[in-house]
């Protein structure tokens, strides 16, 4: 059993509730064992929080662990699909992560009124161009991307808040690809993606298809290269 007294978030979770900053109520959907709500009060990152869950299974662990470190009266587990669990305007900070960013869209979709007025921060393992698309397209700005290296892999987090049309100004291809993501390790991720695309580039028959993904090695090699001059101009500058 974890020591929860002792125990301490991965390099991906950590860095989700640095994202958090302070919030009253923080939901955390798809909490699984509710290792990040329980960290986000102990911090004082929020004064209380919501670990919502689909299963029942990973959420009577969830009550468990919020039993065993005394935080029953700060952490309230309910079990529900996406959003559903919550009121409207109840939390101003919403945590969604370790989903598809398809799987994502579907949740905020279905009750676009819970999210409006919250602090999103959300950590989508694939589907990333689609998620930056559809947060723009529902007057989402995005505020913040930030990656993260955990062992071998890569994650990237958004972090979003609902604005006016007139604060959001649409990106290019390219960017929604890519993101607008600051960090020392960039260039390892952007050779990462290189590499995913070299290994199924010749697989694909469709012409609109294999042109696509031509258009995306383009967009990195160019990234990568705007890196790599920047970094120059910084060292002349010592």
């Amino acid at each position: 059993m974890i020591d929860l007294i002792n125990f301490s978030l991965s390099p991906r979770l950590k860095a989700v509730l640095e994202c958090v900053k302070k919030c009253d109520v923080l939901a955390d959907i798809g909490t699984d064992h509710a290792y990040l709500p329980i960290e986000a009060v102990r911090e004082n990152f929020c004064q209380r929080a919501i670990a919502c869950d689909i299963n029942t299974g990973p959420l009577e662990i969830a009550k468990k662990n919020i039993l065993a470190v005394g935080f029953e009266n700060r952490i309230e587990t309910r079990l529900g699909d996406g959003l559903q669990p919550l009121c409207e305007n109840e939390a101003d900070c919403i945590v969604i992560t370790g989903m598809g960013g398809m799987r994502i869209l579907e949740i905020l979709s279905a009750t676009p009124v819970k999210a409006k007025n919250a602090r999103l921060i959300l950590q989508a393992q694939h589907d990333m161009e689609e998620l930056r698309r559809f947060l723009h397209s529902n007057m989402y700005n995005i505020i913040e991307e930030k990656l993260i290296r955990e062992r071998s892999r890569f994650y990237v987090i958004l972090v979003a808040q609902s604005a006016d049309a007139s604060e959001i100004v649409p990106w290019t291809d390219a960017e929604y690809f890519l993101g607008k993501i600051e960090s020392s390790d960039l260039i390892l991720y952007l050779r990462e993606m290189n590499e995913k695309i070299m290994g199924y580039i010749h697989s694909i028959s469709d012409e609109e298809t294999k042109n696509l993904a031509k258009k995306r090695l383009a967009w990195i090699t160019i990234a990568e290269k705007s890196i790599r001059q920047h970094s120059e101009k910084e060292i002349k500058k010592l």
